[in-house]
């Protein structure tokens, strides 16, 4: 990417860098769609739970649930398993709490390197 703002300083091209190498698209893309937060409220209550026991209370059909769940997976956020003809489900907590603390502790920077409408390695003066 092209920036036409010269006055980047080493400290933000760092923060930068860092920030955009934790944003995974799999992961985040994950957990944007409401239903498949749904889903990870429900396996954060129940615990590890087959398709029907996650799906019931929800509008959509038990296929549409599995693909989510296979989204999640794909994502690292879930784990499953085959119990005799029945998949099960859990979320991988251990995973998920180390993907969000590598995103917050590359993003925290930002909170000072990054103020709306402040020219990069600006000290406080508005553009």
């Amino acid at each position: 990417m092209e920036n036409d703002n010269l006055n980047i300083t080493p400290e933000y091209a760092a923060m930068a860098d860092a920030a955009i190498g934790v944003l995974d698209t799999k992961f985040l893309k994950a957990l944007t769609d409401p239903t498949r937060i749904q889903l990870v409220k429900k396996l954060i209550l129940f615990g590890e739970s087959d398709v029907s026991t996650i799906s019931r209370g929800l509008s959509q059909d038990r296929s549409v649930i599995s693909r989510h769940l296979k989204t999640l997976e794909q994502a690292g956020i879930t784990a499953s398993r085959k119990e005799s003809r029945r998949m099960i489900y859990d979320l991988d907590g251990p995973y998920v709490v180390q993907k969000v603390t590598l995103i917050l502790e590359a993003l925290r920077p930002m909170a000072d390197l990054c103020k709306p409408f402040q020219k990069i390695g600006n000290t406080g003066e508005a553009a």
